[in-house]
């Protein structure tokens, strides 16, 4: 009986090793991600001037230095495309992404609380950064 070749290994018909799409691709990707810190542009903070106290247009922006505001993104909750934290001083902001090649999001103070997603509030509860009775308002629509 002639023995088979079913190893599946990605041998071509005269023995030789084969490369598939994975072996090219995975390993670009690898080493991509061993440069930074897993991401190819992780999320730079990057306020907006519309933001920016004394303007009239767009809610504006409580956070004081792009240190703060870079903390605050990279510790904040991750909904959809946008970000959420609360401010030392308990206001709770929303940073957007905007869609620039260097990931930047711009923040801005939350104006409704029906804004914040439900899933974002019971993360926020379960860390302590708001109580029981602040989810509670806060889930009705209700302002702190």
């Amino acid at each position: 009986m002639a023995a088979t070749n079913n190893s599946n290994l990605g041998h071509g018909s005269s023995g030789s090793p084969q490369s598939t799409l994975d072996e090219q691709i995975y390993p670009v990707v690898a080493k991509e991600n061993e440069q930074g810190s897993g991401q190819i542009n992780p999320p730079q903070y990057d306020p907006s001037p519309k933001h920016e106290p004394g303007h009239n247009w767009g809610s504006e922006n409580p956070i004081k230095t792009k240190d703060e505001g870079q903390k605050l993104l990279d510790s904040g909750y991750k909904s959809g495309k946008q970000v959420f934290n609360i401010t030392e001083k308990g206001e709770i902001v929303k940073f957007q992404p905007d869609n620039s090649p260097q990931n930047g999001y711009h923040a801005y103070k939350v104006s409704s609380p029906r804004d914040i997603p439900s899933n974002v509030l019971k993360q926020m509860l379960a860390d302590g950064k708001i109580s029981k009775s602040e989810y509670n308002k806060l889930r009705k629509g209700k302002k702190n």
